[in-house]
């Protein structure tokens, strides 16, 4: 048997506190226009399925607390990224740059990344090449992303919002049906005491107890070097091993997969299963458990 992840790219939403990254969500599920939000408080998580594919997108909350607190550990595990800025608040176009430029460091470099100028329905507002300039956008010609665009937006008309959202989802998409299958055998996570707290085994039945053998070899002599080593190789297995603040992962294939496709895997395993941390600092692990268990089984 051969599995491979269903993966649901994630779509990060980032920007300062009234950008309108709600709205746009709402005018994208809805094609309506709704004014009167709350300010998201933290991150907010939904989905958006069409054609038969699932976007799983994160509308993060644009005040300092927030961007201190749950930006990295979500771009850093998105698919694709957004960035809104409102262009009738040249006030805070420094402050902009700044997490404009923290983010293009965390996105993942082969991750889809777009600018939205919005508001584009507001007057005054900053021309397109003030904002180019305020923001140094044109740096993105020596970023290493390999996937980049600016679309002038605004959510109460509507413009251009299905035409970023249609490059956004199409570049993903062809990004992911591209992948090979990974022999995907078990999936562990460990807490910030190297302890277990997450383990599954998902070897077909003829080789669930080889598994079960090689992650309690891993558990016996390598969790010392959970640390210090990329990945492990096991008899005929590898095991992958992620890190993301006080939580590592390990992510059971053969030893021939590719080794960057498997890492992709695992990465998307374990991010999503972060990007659900309760307030408590706590892995639900209820999601995570689902996650691991969402997996396609082809004969």
């Amino acid at each position: 048997m051969s599995i491979k992840r269903k993966i649901n790219p994630l779509i990060a939403i980032t920007g300062l506190d009234n950008a309108g990254k709600t709205t746009f969500i709402h005018r994208l599920k809805t094609g309506e226009f709704k004014p009167d939000f709350h300010p998201t408080i933290g991150y907010d998580l939904s989905f958006l399925e069409r054609d038969d594919f699932r976007f799983d997108i994160v509308d993060l909350g644009g005040h300092e607390a927030f961007r201190t607190t749950f930006w990295e550990n979500f771009v850093t595990s998105c698919h694709g990224c957004i960035f809104i800025f409102d262009r009738s608040d040249a006030k805070r176009i420094n402050l902009a740059k700044e997490w404009l430029w923290k983010v293009e460091k965390w996105v993942p470099k082969d991750a889809n990344f777009a600018f939205f100028a919005n508001k584009s329905d507001i007057l005054p507002s900053m021309s397109l090449d003030d904002i180019i300039d305020g923001l140094e956008l044109s740096k993105f010609s020596e970023s290493p992303l390999k996937s980049f665009r600016i679309f002038e937006t605004s959510s109460k008309t509507g413009e251009n919002i299905e035409d970023c959202w249609n490059w956004l989802a199409k570049s993903i998409r062809n990004r992911i049906d591209s992948k090979k299958f990974v022999h995907v055998h078990g999936f562990e996570i460990y807490d910030d005491r190297i302890e277990s707290i997450i383990r599954e085994n998902l070897a077909s039945e003829e080789n669930e107890k080889d598994i079960e053998k090689i992650m309690g070899i891993f558990r016996t002599h390598s969790l010392k070097m959970i640390d210090s080593l990329p990945h492990i190789n096991i008899e005929r297995y590898t095991a992958h091993i992620l890190k993301k603040g006080d939580y590592r992962a390990v992510i059971y294939v053969d030893k021939d997969d590719p080794h960057s496709l498997a890492r992709e895997i695992g990465l998307s395993l374990f991010f999503n299963s972060l990007s659900r941390i309760n307030h408590d600092l706590k892995v639900d692990k209820e999601f995570l458990l689902n996650q691991v268990k969402n997996i396609v089984w082809e004969t």
